[in-house]
């Protein structure tokens, strides 16, 4: 699966989990240079660096889905869900 494509499917699992999903370029760069999850006005949201590497952005929306029962719980590509175990939980 070429990373464009997987990260198409990963924002689905992510719009699916009941992740908000905003794309645009990033203000400052930080530990997860393709974006990264936040609490805003209790809803969470992940904001994608539009300008980053696809496979900085995969690795991102991977990192949000970590740990998610949702996730854990459904049956998920083998690929991508090595992609989503890989990751370090985002906090």
């Amino acid at each position: 699966m070429q990373p464009q494509e997987q990260l198409r499917e990963l924002l689905e699992l992510a719009r699916q989990a009941g992740i908000e999903v905003r794309l645009g370029p990033a203000r400052a760069e930080g530990e997860m240079p393709g974006g990264g999850l936040v609490s805003l006005r209790g809803r969470e949201v992940l904001f994608l660096n539009s300008q980053a590497a696809v496979a900085d952005r995969v690795a991102a929306v991977a990192a949000a889905l970590k740990g998610r029962r949702q996730i854990e719980e459904s049956f998920i590509l083998p690929e991508l869900r090595a992609l989503i175990d890989a990751q370090e939980h985002q906090t």
